[in-house]
């Protein structure tokens, strides 16, 4: 996406999130991390698969547990593959993939960061 500018994470609901969970935060980031894998994995079957369902339920699954820890980066791009699944739009959807994991990997640097 030329141009596009990621968002950032929402600073403020990490700190609120941090400041609740003290010491359970990093569980919570690992948790994130494995779910989002997993998700990840079931985006690619989707998109490999042909199936606008499949991604758009994912997508929507992934944007929920993101948007949870201020990860904007990640519900950014998610909403875009939402929108893209309701088209039935996958070779647009499978553009979308390099900005996904990029977002993923930004949200992941972050989160590891803060729960150190």
């Amino acid at each position: 996406m030329a141009g596009f500018e990621m968002p950032d994470m929402d600073q403020d609901m990490l700190a609120e999130l941090q400041d609740i969970m003290g010491a359970d935060f990093a569980t919570l980031v690992e948790s994130w991390r494995r779910d989002t894998r997993n998700r990840m994995s079931a985006i690619e079957q989707a998109l490999d698969a042909g199936d606008a369902t499949a991604l758009r339920q994912t997508a929507h699954s992934l944007k929920g547990s993101s948007s949870n820890l201020g990860a904007r980066c990640v519900v950014s791009v998610c909403i875009e593959l939402e929108k893209l699944a309701n088209l039935k739009d996958l070779a647009g959807a499978a553009g979308q993939l390099d900005t996904l994991r990029q977002a993923v990997d930004s949200a992941e640097q972050e989160l590891l960061r803060l729960a150190t």
